[in-house]
């Protein structure tokens, strides 16, 4: 049960502060009747074994083994006795009970039993041992490490909690545990406001983390089709396991368990749910334990006997990723508290007693995130796309402001408003440019473009560009969504909203001295605690560039000709548009953006001619709003490698002095280098397009980059040219594969799982549309649309019916231009009927079955309805 830390270590009297400021007193411990000698001594075995019942159901999350206390109530008695009355420390006795061997052991009682009943002997004083604590005492320095004998581990956490209440001792035992428990459950600074509850004191699993992974275990293999795919090897071995189940063979149970599953780190994974289990036990302890186990799960968890293995390998838990990127931690409430108290106490001492806490909920997220900003879009797009050269340094002076105030004493020694500001170098400094800003202050965070008065130079110029080019600014900023995105600031402290819905009101806005346009995010906003806080800024910064280039460009209109989209005299390519190419549905556009929005990657798959990839190409070009530079495409095949669409070696010839020479550089794929170009403009969603999927080698094509379709806030090594690479936010992943494909490989279930998919299937409904707004010649009669359309709904039907519902033609093979008679057969002689052989398995004789004149042959004569081809007499 080793834990280890791989977080830096965070800092106490912060955290103590926080805690103070949110904590609820814990209530004072209080000792259970069975903590008593007196108890042990009166109770009969009957109260006795319902007073240990109650116990263990108040403290484990799942009791596998409820036969176990009437059994064994008499020498729990003795155990639970040597515990409270042991004349030894109480890491010896607490040892005794719990490690396998040692005289008051009971198979089936782990550390979660033993360790809560220790906490009860002495509620006041000793703390509630649990990974969670452990976890706790670790990311704060005050444990080294945790593995180790359990009376060594137990005692290094009393000391722990010792040294824990020497620096706090307003702190009980129970709010020492509290703190701890919240500390493991941190993420960035925030510390959890609300107690985690008793099963955070856990030592196994709950019993919702089992229902989730009996769901995930379901989503990938349904329970059906794991039975239908079972052998009758396994099945029989499982059969044999139930029968020794229930027969109380428990030792010829396991045997045949492990028979049917021989992958072992099924058992491995044991300690994770039930921390009673252990490797030390003896075989016929485990087996008697693991078969307990197996009943539990099968009536109160409904886990089939074939889920078993997999249920416990998803429960397993995975190790921490171990990742350095210098990513932008969060702020946390006490961020704003701190700069409210600072507003009233702004004074040199009160400063000194809380410096500490200044650094680590102030100083250190506001550098990180200048860097992270800086990292990811200041210096690869604006300094080097638009040569702007913005200052980047995170120092006191620079891009970030300094906490003393240079007034002379005149209001106060420190600023309660901190600053991030990227401005050009070549200013005398920071106030004599335009800025991009990010300001935090008690009421929350702002960030975007501020223009202030000052910034004289910069300011003539910017007002300048609006008053010629308003209406260019005006679209371009609509095109990013500012208005919809971001508010319209001026005065000194950007207390005043100015509305902003026209060009002129653009105008108007200009003229003040001190203006800003960004967003506001209050103190409570979940982006203030998320390293995705940077990624919305740069975002911010990106959508307003026409602003700033305005104030650093004489001549802002190349960029705003851009920005700005299509000429206003062009009509845009909306979800009108999108549904008069598809025919779809809004209701089905609907459900994909929703898809793409969760995921950024998703696969349209289904038979071929069913408008899979000119529905992706719609797609992209909606998602762009018809920018063609943001759309790329690229088809996989067998031979498609990582070094083409990620990055390689390649040869390239060369003239050194005179001489030809071939030199090996690393160049980037398609991946690379259109990821690059989205990353430099993130406020325009770039569109991936990738054909055929499933007929490339995936994970050989992939790669490491399956891990970043999962997590588009990290970013790996790449192996050739060692650069860190992360994909873009605003990069989307669309996919078009045919399942059915021989030829393909199948995708497995990591590259599933990282994809939403849409079925294309074969539609009556588009081509029946399709038809009606691409009328036939009036030579083919009135009816002939309806006849091609119930031609293709028969066809499918008995494709459906003779070989399954996965065998179709789709609808695009019949929507020709100009379609009649004679086309139509041309159709189904060269597109047709080669499909439609191929899914016959090459038999010529089954094609009878299939001719136009048999599939609508009895309706026809029915209905009356006349033959295919064009016939003058219609």
């Amino acid at each position: 049960m080793p834990h280890g830390n791989r977080t830096r270590t965070l800092p106490l009297v912060p955290l103590l502060s926080a805690y103070r400021a949110s904590r609820v007193p814990a209530r004072e411990g209080t000792r259970p009747a069975l903590a008593t000698a007196h108890f042990l001594d009166t109770a009969t075995n009957e109260q006795l074994a319902l007073a240990l019942t109650e116990f263990i159901d108040a403290h484990l999350p799942v009791a596998f083994h409820p036969a176990l206390v009437a059994g064994r109530v008499s020498f729990l008695r003795h155990a639970a006795n040597h515990l409270i009355r042991g004349e030894d420390p109480l890491p010896e006795r607490l040892a005794r009970c719990v490690t396998p061997g040692e005289p008051y052991f009971v198979p089936g009682l782990g550390p979660g039993f033993w360790s809560a009943l220790a906490a009860s002997v002495e509620p006041d004083r000793v703390p509630r041992w649990c990974p969670a604590v452990e976890r706790g005492l670790l990311r704060l320095g005050l444990l080294r490490e945790v593995t180790g004998h359990v009376r060594s581990r137990f005692d290094a956490v009393c000391r722990a909690c010792d040294a824990l209440r020497e620096t706090a001792p307003d702190l009980t035992a129970a709010d020492a545990g509290d703190f701890l428990e919240r500390v493991s459950r941190m993420i960035g600074r925030e510390l959890p406001t609300s107690p985690g509850g008793p099963a955070a004191f856990a030592w196994a699993v709950t019993p919702e983390e089992i229902a989730q992974a009996v769901r995930e275990v379901r989503a990938r293999v349904p329970l059906q089709n794991r039975i239908r795919a079972t052998s009758d090897e396994r099945g029989a071995a499982v059969s044999d396991f139930q029968t020794a189940t229930k027969a109380g063979d428990y030792a010829a149970a396991f045997v045949s368990f492990r028979v049917a599953f021989p992958d072992t780190r099924w058992e491995t994974a044991l300690p994770t749910l039930d921390d009673a289990y252990s490797a030390a036990l003896t075989e016929t302890d485990r087996a008697r334990l693991w078969c307990d186990i197996a009943c539990v799960l099968r009536e109160r968890f409904r886990v089939h006997p074939l889920e078993l293995a997999d249920v416990l390998l998803a429960l397993a838990a995975e190790p921490t990723l171990d990742t350095d990127l210098g990513d932008f931690g969060g702020f946390c409430t006490d961020s704003f508290a701190f700069l409210a108290e600072l507003a009233d106490a702004n004074a040199k001492d009160w400063m000194t007693e809380n410096r500490e806490r200044y650094q680590f909920v102030l100083r250190e997220p506001l550098v990180e995130l200048c860097e992270s900003v800086a990292e990811r879009y200041i210096r690869p797009v604006l300094n080097r796309e638009y040569g702007w050269d913005l200052e980047c340094a995170s120092k006191p002076g620079r891009a970030v402001t300094s906490i003393c105030k240079n007034d002379f004493g005149r209001t106060g020694p420190y600023q309660p408003v901190q600053w991030i500001t990227f401005y050009r170098k070549a200013q005398a400094n920071k106030r004599a440019d335009a800025q991009l800003f990010v300001r935090i202050a008690a009421d929350g965070v702002n960030y975007g473009f501020h223009l202030g008065r000052t910034a004289r130079d910069a300011g003539k110029q910017f007002r300048r560009n609006i008053q010629e080019h308003a209406d260019a600014i005006f679209r371009a900023l609509r095109t990013g969504g500012v208005f919809d995105e971001c508010r319209f600031w001026a005065g000194e402290d950007l207390e005043t909203t100015v509305p902003v819905k026209t060009a002129a009101d653009l105008r108007a806005w200009a003229v003040h001295k001190t203006i800003a346009v960004g967003k506001h995010l209050t103190p409570d906003s979940p982006l203030l605690r998320q390293d995705e806080l940077s990624g919305d800024i740069l975002l911010t910064f990106d959508r307003l560039l026409p602003a700033f280039a305005c104030a650093a460009e004489a001549d802002p209109r190349p960029l705003l000709a851009r920005r700005a989209g299509q000429p206003a005299d062009e009509p845009p390519y909306d979800p009108a548009s999108f549904h008069r190419e598809t025919y779809l549905s809004e209701v089905w556009l609907d459900r994909v953006m929703n898809l793409l929005r969760l995921k950024k990657q998703l696969v349209l798959q289904g038979v071929p001619g069913t408008g899979k990839t000119h529905v992706a190409r719609c797609l992209a070009r909606l998602l762009t709003r018809d920018c063609a530079d943001c759309v790329r495409l690229v088809q996989f095949h067998p031979s498609y490698s990582y070094e083409e669409f990620v990055e390689g070696i390649r040869a390239r010839g060369a003239e050194v002095n005179g001489r030809s020479e071939v030199t090996f550089s690393v160049e980037d794929g398609v991946l690379c280098q259109f990821a690059e170009q989205a990353a430099a403009r993130p406020s325009e969603p770039h569109v991936l397009v990738v054909d055929e999927l499933n007929r490339g080698n995936l994970p050989r094509i992939f790669g490491e980059l399956l891990y970043l379709l999962e997590y588009r806030d990290q970013a790996v090594t790449l192996p050739y040219s060692k650069r860190p690479f992360r994909l873009p936010d605003n990069l989307f992943l669309l996919a078009t594969m045919n399942p059915l494909d021989r030829s393909a490989v199948a995708l497995d279930q990591a590259l599933r799982r990282r994809f939403s998919f849409v079925d294309m299937p074969s539609d009556a409904a588009v081509l029946a549309s399709w038809l009606e707004t691409h009328a036939p010649a009036e030579a083919a009669g009135a009816t002939f649309g309806p006849r091609v359309v119930h031609l293709f709904e028969e066809l499918n039907r008995r494709l459906a019916r003779d070989l399954g519902p996965e065998k179709q033609i789709g609808h695009s093979v019949f929507m020709v231009p100009n379609l009649d008679g004679e086309r139509l057969s041309a159709v189904w002689d060269h597109h047709v009927r080669p499909v439609l052989l191929d899914y016959l398995g090459g038999r010529e004789d089954r094609l009878r079955d299939y001719t136009p004149e048999r599939l609508l042959g009895a309706r026809a004569e029915k209905r009356r309805v006349p033959k295919l081809a064009t016939d003058p007499k219609d």
